[in-house]
């Protein structure tokens, strides 16, 4: 596994981390700690969660988990959005998960069933509140990073909440403070800076890969990507865009040569490290089959391509893109 070094003294996070979205949501507490085993025995140390993550219970797992061996990992949590409270209906997810399985049109009934978590909960009061019970969850004194969940861009002109996320970094209850929002209010931070968001996290796939050309040349940001495929949905086209490049006639003979369109290998090759060539310091997808995390590996470890190479690529992709888009 390949690591980055972080500012304010943080230890070195692998490039590839884990995304704690499901956890004890969607994916079961048997099946959310599988996933951390495999993601700590293959060498990851940065996992990502938040505040609203498995009704509020996804933290909680990592602090069991990581109790004995807080100092090793790297924990990313989040504020602003307020979790769904858990009710009697929860008792009843692992024979919700398997009709699920079995009938995917349920999805969205068992999503309006279950409530949705309340955003925009971006006051002074409410990171204290967020914070302190992410710390109890976790079972730690600290957090590594802290991020605003899906922040709109007005959190930007917030200086109350701007200088309490530097008064929390001052204090070490926080080591660095950031946020995670939509592409545009992502480019509005780059281009204001607030001096106290040193990290930012945001998707970057297929569907966006032309916003990573935005990315500042000597960026000090410690920059995350989220959703790396596109959910399932993506995972198909970007599947199929890669399947064209093998006859794409602005490649050389060469890298043409090294897409095989039934290497299995192949999609997850391509898109991280061409995400991660773009400035990108860290992707964080969710990982909990295990098969998946292991080809994700595989794929930053032994990446075949240049980082020519994998710009040109990544340009392809971007420009097939917008004109898909655009038709």
């Amino acid at each position: 596994m390949r690591y980055v070094p972080l500012p304010n003294g943080i230890p070195s996070a692998s490039v590839l981390g884990l995304g704690c979205a499901a956890m004890m949501g969607s994916a079961s507490r048997r099946e959310s700690l599988a996933a951390l085993a495999a993601a700590a025995d293959a060498g990851i140390n940065f996992f990502d969660t938040a505040r609203s993550y498995g009704y509020g219970a996804s933290e909680s797992l990592l602090g069991e988990f990581f109790q004995c061996r807080r100092d090793k990992v790297i924990l990313c949590t989040k504020f602003g959005i307020l979790p769904t409270p858990r009710t009697w209906k929860h008792s009843l997810k692992p024979i919700a998960r398997t009709a699920l399985k079995l009938f995917p049109a349920l999805r969205k009934t068992a999503r309006d069933q279950a409530g949705q978590p309340t955003p925009n909960q971006f006051s002074v009061q409410s990171l204290r509140t967020s914070l302190e019970a992410s710390l109890r969850a976790l079972r730690t004194d600290y957090v590594d990073i802290l991020l605003m969940h899906a922040a709109p861009i007005g959190v930007l002109a917030q200086q109350d909440l701007l200088e309490e996320l530097a008064r929390l970094v001052t204090a070490g209850k926080v080591r660095l403070a950031g946020i995670s929002a939509e592409t545009e209010v992502i480019a509005a931070t780059f281009a204001q800076h607030p001096p106290i968001l040193q990290t930012a996290q945001f998707a970057a796939n297929l569907s966006n890969f032309a916003f990573l050309n935005q990315i500042p040349t000597g960026s000090k940001m410690f920059l995350v990507a989220n959703h790396p495929f596109g959910g399932p949905l993506g995972v198909a086209e970007t599947r199929r865009r890669i399947a064209t490049l093998h006859t794409e006639p602005t490649l050389t003979p060469d890298l043409r040569a090294k897409l095989d369109p039934a290497d299995p290998q192949l999609l997850p090759e391509v898109i991280l490290n061409a995400i991660l060539n773009s400035g990108i310091d860290a992707i964080v997808p969710a990982m909990l089959n295990p098969t998946h995390l292991h080809a994700n590996c595989r794929a930053i470890e032994q990446c075949r391509f240049t980082p020519t190479e994998l710009t040109h690529l990544r340009s392809v992709l971007a420009v097939g893109m917008k004109k898909k888009l655009s038709s």
